[in-house]
């Protein structure tokens, strides 16, 4: 079995972001979610072609580009969707040479980012309290913060509550998250997901009157510390373009870039 010594660091970081996507169909309700020959593809709760929800990733890197595709167009095509490919530089550049001429469309375009050591802890505001993923609450709280956050992103607040279908789900071993309250307020969160011998920070958002306040950031390094904590060589996160030099600040550095491509569905 590899381990994370001898395993390399961008190679952990991929396989946690794989790892991402099979821990989302968890928390979809209905998701199929197929893996086999080497492809992973994951079919959620309505038609939305975006990434972890009616998309297909490579799991094992000699699939054949042209074998991708054809394999998403069945899958999807059998249940009147579109699509979305993911794309990871330094793994799948194969994979643009015959998405882009078979005209899927490139929809995003962001860095891939890992740290290799805990980052120093910061003191939390006198009026701000961060609670730890324990009942279905905490879930619930993070995914209305989310909701709120992520439109910054054009992902409506819907499409984002539609990820956490199971909230129940949310709340397992291989999960660890962090609601930062104020009185009874919600205003920021972060999520670790687990994957010996890496982890991988998703879900960072702040509510729109509280951002540029630290919270974000305080509820990343407590992510990111999460996974370490369980021993993690490496934790890696997908930022956003605004997002990465804040993350740089942490002590994330940038190591390839994650694109989506995506197939209308049919007519």
């Amino acid at each position: 079995m590899t381990t994370g010594k001898t395993m390399p660091t961008a190679d952990i970081a991929d396989a946690n972001m794989l790892e991402s996507i099979r821990e989302h169909a968890r928390w979809q309700e209905p998701c199929e979610c197929v893996e086999e020959g080497g492809l992973l593809m994951v079919a959620g709760p309505n038609a939305f072609p975006i990434g972890y929800r009616n998309c297909a990733a490579r799991v094992d890197r000699n699939v054949p580009a042209r074998d991708v595709l054809e394999r998403a167009r069945e899958f999807f095509g059998r249940r009147g969707r579109g699509f979305a490919v993911l794309v990871g530089t330094g793994r799948d550049e194969d994979l643009e040479s015959v998405l882009q001429p078979a005209g899927l469309r490139q929809r995003m375009d962001i860095p891939r980012m890992l740290i290799e050591g805990p980052i120093p802890e910061a003191p939390l505001p006198p009026d701000v309290r961060i609670e730890r993923f324990e009942e279905e609450r905490h879930v619930r709280d993070a995914v209305g913060i989310n909701a709120e956050a992520y439109q910054m992103n054009r992902l409506p607040p819907e499409e984002a509550r539609l990820f956490f279908g199971r909230p129940g789900e949310v709340l397992s071993s291989r999960v660890t998250g962090y609601v930062a309250y104020r009185g009874d307020r919600p205003l920021s969160t972060a999520m670790t997901i687990h994957s010996d011998p890496g982890a991988g920070v998703y879900w960072v958002g702040t509510i729109a009157n509280a951002q540029r306040s630290g919270l974000g950031t305080l509820c990343t390094r407590l992510a990111t510390n999460a996974g370490f904590s369980r021993g993690a060589s490496v934790v890696t996160l997908q930022s956003s373009p605004f997002g990465e030099p804040v993350y740089r600040r942490l002590g994330y550095r940038t190591y390839g870039r994650l694109k989506w491509y995506v197939h209308s569905a049919p007519a």
